[in-house]
């Protein structure tokens, strides 16, 4: 009986992560021949195709893809009897490799990652900033050890398999005008329908994009889409200097010397989730056992802080 190399397995699985051979030798710090030598290897093993070389990207045939499942799951479970081991080593140490959404994750996690400095002086703590559509794949592929990660329940996306996710904080997501825009006097919740002869600023290819389009087709009418840019910051002063509407999550801080007014849409309630996600297999590490807590008490703080101030309007 033949036993396939993990190794090879997570080649197999970056590759098909990464859509080319190219892509995940560099990723893997491996030269291309190398990489295509150990698939090729593997190939024999296992005395199928596991690539299919004929497309542009390499795409995994249904053999591969079956045995990528299997690897999520033995990578996990190897992860898992690790943890094992070391859970009763006393002291937390080695390294967290941390992933933080650049504008708002800072608020949330580094308050954690302060008190976990603080209470494991010898955990070395790393953090490493991620595009919102990038974080749960670095996480599964084992370049993260966890990533503060969002989704929009209207929106939902297809899951990643080996992941863990907990929710630990839902903000409100809210229409920004321009500070003297006329629907904007008052602080009355406003239906989506009355910004229909608006320009908007969203980004089809985003969550949030989608979430925009989502609602405005429910509100019976296409917006009329003047930016497609889908840096947070970007569309906060653009939306301040009169550019047109958007829909932003309240946790999106504003840009300073650039007012917005934030506006609650009528009707049904749109929502953001905040979750944490790890590896399945490394949820119960030392390191990601002292996370989850810490995050799950800046979270409570946070939520209590936002609640405190009371209803947004335009700041």
């Amino acid at each position: 009986m033949t036993v396939l190399d993990v190794r090879k397995l997570v080649l197999l699985r970056e590759v098909g992560a990464r859509g080319s051979i190219a892509a995940a030798a560099q990723a893997l710090n491996y030269t291309r021949s190398a990489v295509s030598q150990q698939l090729s290897a593997l190939e024999s093993e296992t005395g199928t195709a596991l690539l299919d070389r004929g497309s542009k990207r390499a795409e995994l045939t249904p053999a591969g893809r079956l045995l990528v499942a299997h690897t999520d799951r033995i990578v996990n479970q190897l992860e898992a009897a690790e943890a094992q081991l070391l859970a009763g080593d006393g002291e937390i140490g080695g390294e967290l490799r941390v992933g933080v959404p650049l504008h708002e994750g800072p608020a949330l996690l580094v308050p954690a990652l302060n008190r976990l400095r603080e209470e494991h002086p010898q955990l070395r703590i790393t953090l490493h900033g991620v595009a919102p559509d990038q974080g749960r794949q670095t996480v599964r592929l084992g370049r993260l050890d966890a990533v503060l990660a969002t989704g929009y329940p209207r929106v939902p996306e297809p899951r990643v398999p080996g992941l863990y996710e907990e929710e630990v904080l839902s903000d409100r997501v809210r229409l920004i005008t321009a500070p003297g825009h006329p629907l904007a006097q008052g602080g009355r919740p406003c239906r989506l329908e009355e910004f229909a002869g608006e320009p908007w600023l969203l980004d089809r290819t985003s969550q949030l994009g989608r979430l925009a389009l989502h609602a405005c087709a429910g509100a019976g009418f296409v917006p009329d889409i003047v930016s497609d840019i889908g840096d947070m910051q970007a569309v906060f002063g653009l939306v301040s200097l009169g550019w047109g509407v958007a829909l932003v999550p309240d946790l999106v801080p504003t840009r300073p010397g650039l007012p917005v007014a934030r506006i609650t849409p009528a009707g049904p309630e749109l929502t953001r989730r905040i979750t944490l996600v790890v590896r399945e297999g490394a949820v119960h590490s030392p390191q990601v056992a002292v996370l989850l807590p810490a995050v799950r008490e800046a979270a409570a703080e946070l939520t209590r802080r936002q609640d405190a101030a009371g209803p947004l309007s335009s700041r």
